[in-house]
């Protein structure tokens, strides 16, 4: 069982879980009602913060088992002891437990979600230090570090609407002009995020890859998954600009009140971020070196 979780088949898919949990938990709670015109159920979050609870557990676990080996011998108090309290990962792991343990009870949706959304960031930003960020020491790595939670934060605000919008335009009598607002306002906050992610992005591959050797780069498994998240996040924002530029303006005519459209180009999207989501979690567990 232990060398079972320490696979790398079994890191890449729980990161994969855990990021992808933690994106829509931040993402849905900054963006209900600021960029989409939707209310998020604070229960539902609570469900979401659960489930997460259990991801980063079995996280924890695999990589327990991955530092020492597979040897289960290796892993007595002392050692998990140290894992968790000594190392970042194990710091980041719980500090994220503890977010999302808070989470995790049920409260009513009345509430204000002003401290549920400050969880929901802390815990989603808990992970820049699983990865090469935490890797980083003195300023440097401070740099890395805020970079890469940039990156997750405006990362998680664009699947987060996406998310929002969708629910909104599947609704059987979707409320047609907030709709169209919600996009309107997302198509001048979407600008700022593909920004930030471009710019964290440039700074993150920086702290962990030699980019005077490109050719170097590309012939590593890590260039080659890079490129293909890039591929997918220039897909992703094609999409975008057809959302902006022609469905919108024909969402918006008396006459192209028809949301099929949209709703087809907003799920293709938000297909995409996850598939990004997938490539992120493996990027992780990969080194740039050739």
């Amino acid at each position: 069982m232990i060398g079972v979780m320490a696979g790398e088949g079994v890191a890449v898919a729980l990161r994969f879980l855990l990021y992808l949990d933690l994106m829509a938990i931040a993402g849905l709670l900054l963006c209900a009602r600021r960029t989409a015109p939707t209310e998020v159920s604070l229960r539902l979050i609570a469900l979401l913060a659960g489930i997460g609870v259990v991801v980063t557990a079995a996280h924890f676990a695999a990589s327990a088992a991955a530092m020492v080996g597979g040897d289960a011998a290796l892993l007595d108090t002392e050692m998990l002891r140290f894992i968790a309290l000594e190392t970042r990962h194990g710091q980041g792991a719980a500090v994220r437990l503890l977010a999302l343990g808070t989470l995790a009870v049920p409260v009513r949706s009345s509430r204000s979600a002003a401290l549920p959304t400050m969880l929901g960031v802390v815990a989603l930003a808990s992970l820049a230090w699983s990865g090469h960020a935490g890797a980083g020491e003195g300023a440097t790595g401070i740099l890395h570090k805020a970079s890469d939670i940039l990156h997750l934060i405006a990362a998680a605000i664009w699947i987060g609407t996406l998310a929002l919008l969708l629910v909104s335009v599947a609704r059987r009598e979707p409320a047609i002009d907030d709709i169209v607002q919600a996009l309107r306002r997302f198509a001048t906050t979407g600008t700022a995020v593909v920004g930030v992610l471009i710019v964290t992005g440039v700074i993150n591959l920086a702290m962990i890859a030699d980019l005077t050797s490109p050719a170097d780069l590309m012939a590593s498994p890590y260039g080659q998954t890079l490129a293909v998240k890039v591929a997918l996040f220039l897909a992703m924002i094609a999409f975008a600009a057809a959302n902006r530029w022609r469905f919108t303006p024909q969402l918006e005519q008396a006459a192209g009140r028809d949301t099929r459209a949209i709703r087809m180009s907003l799920s293709l999207e938000l297909c995409l971020g996850i598939v990004v989501v997938l490539a992120v979690a493996l990027l992780g567990t990969l080194s740039p070196d050739a």
